[in-house]
């Protein structure tokens, strides 16, 4: 075992040499991992039908105008993250990391049913437009808690040794949900007329959202809660034991956050605009391929939480930066060709790598952090990144395609993430191993 995925001693952590019981570990992936599906599946849909939903909320006579639009509201979703990652945060490191994960779920649900409700402009006017701003804001500040509360909870449940296959489950849990997404939207764009998918269809998706809300809310209620402090200290005074105690914990967990999510975000919210928009490729096609793509990755995900136990959890994200830059030219000049063969090579291939590279950052972002401002630490450095370069991606993609007039330009933005995931695994992996032997 080496020394950035050994046990780590910490004042009110669980015992390192104490093996955890495995049913509660298990029981605490599937809780955190399938609740990640629900929560990421409801937030990705907008991504997916992005290029339905611009004309019906943002008329203009420039289709790249009304593209863009709908993009910079994608993004809109993703700067309130970190709002949600204090809200929710403060309630796991408060009250308990179980309440606060039913508390996001049950939100995001809400304003995902809502999403699918809203009238479009051309009934309500500009009101539409604003009351999905309105939403789409809500289904950010929900998702800002998610993942970071997730993270924390199995990595709180998790034997240390099993902690990056354990930990892999947020990262299968977010491909699960995004390729959820594609395939839902794919089934329905099949099914209905274009017409009819445009006019309504569209909405299916959003309303599926509650019923499975209610299920994992069942499920997520059956884990056992991993906080084992009793003092709620004022969220101020909690926010300065944060800045002063894990001040490098923040830094290096928004950095790594940066590196992951710009390397996710270029197949997760912007592959398929791409393949639509710029390609002229088939939606349905592009949906489908999405789907094999991202759920490739997640198998990908766990490969990568297991050699990572094995190997180190940044000697895997290492490998994997790396081969997500090789890949990036490559990868965006393949899919020109037009062929949907050579375009599910090249959009797994990339989707695989980046995932290699995430799942064990996943797994160590909590274990930076000490325990009682974990979730918020988690929480807040997480989304910290995700408005840096998750909500920036697709939208500086896409804008560089547009002003430089070539498909493959985008692979420029995958570079400079990668470049950034490669250089921040060496102080994440030295401040990994001073926590181990503090």
């Amino acid at each position: 075992m080496t020394a950035d995925s050994a046990p780590v001693a910490e004042p009110g952590a669980l015992p390192a040499a104490t093996p955890l019981d495995r049913t509660r570990a298990r029981r605490a992936a599937l809780a955190g991992g399938v609740g990640t599906v629900i929560e990421y599946y409801d937030y990705s849909l907008y991504g997916f039908l992005a290029a339905t939903i611009a004309p019906l909320f943002f008329p203009n006579s420039d289709p790249t105008a009304a593209m863009m639009s709908a993009l910079l509201l994608f993004a809109t979703g993703f700067l309130l993250r970190p709002f949600g990652g204090l809200i929710f945060g403060q309630i796991g490191d408060r009250y308990g990391r179980k309440r606060a994960l039913l508390a996001t779920l049950l939100t995001m649900g809400l304003a995902s049913t809502a999403v699918g409700l809203v009238p479009t402009y051309e009934s309500l006017g500009v009101w539409a437009t604003a009351l999905l701003v309105v939403f789409r804001g809500i289904q950010g500040v929900s998702a800002g808690g998610e993942l970071g509360g997730s993270m924390t909870f199995i990595a709180e449940s998790t034997h240390p040794g099993k902690r990056g296959a354990y930990g892999a489950a947020s990262t299968i849990g977010i491909m699960v949900g995004f390729a959820s997404a594609g395939a839902v939207v794919g089934l329905f764009s099949w099914l209905l007329p274009t017409a009819q998918f445009a006019s309504w269809g569209w909405r299916v998706p959003f309303l599926l959202t509650l019923p499975l809300c209610l299920f994992c809310l069942w499920l997520r209620n059956r884990s056992e809660e991993t906080l084992t402090q009793s003092e709620h200290p004022r969220i101020w005074t909690a926010l300065r034991g944060l800045l002063a105690e894990d001040t490098r914990a923040l830094t290096l967990a928004t950095f790594a956050s940066i590196a992951v999510n710009g390397t996710s975000y270029i197949g997760l919210g912007y592959l398929s605009v791409h393949l639509i928009k710029v390609l002229e490729l088939p939606p349905t096609a592009v949906y489908w391929i999405a789907v094999v793509a991202i759920l490739s990755s997640g198998g990908a995900a766990y490969v990568a939480g297991r050699c990572a136990d094995r190997f180190g959890l940044m000697r895997v994200t290492l490998i994997g930066m790396v081969a997500f830059a090789a890949l990036a030219i490559p990868a965006f000049a393949l899919m020109t060709s037009g062929h949907l063969a050579a375009v599910l090579v090249a959009y797994t291939a990339l989707m695989c790598a980046a995932t290699v590279a995430a799942a064990p950052v996943l797994a160590a972002v909590p274990l930076l952090f000490l325990p009682q401002h974990r979730y918020t630490g988690t929480a807040l450095a997480w989304n910290q990144g995700a408005v840096t370069a998750g909500a920036s991606t697709p939208v500086i993609a896409f804008w560089l395609v547009d002003r430089l007039s070539s498909p493959i330009a985008p692979a420029a933005v995958c570079l400079l993430a990668a470049a950034l995931g490669i250089v921040i695994t060496f102080p994440i992996r030295r401040h990994l191993e001073r926590r181990n032997h503090a």
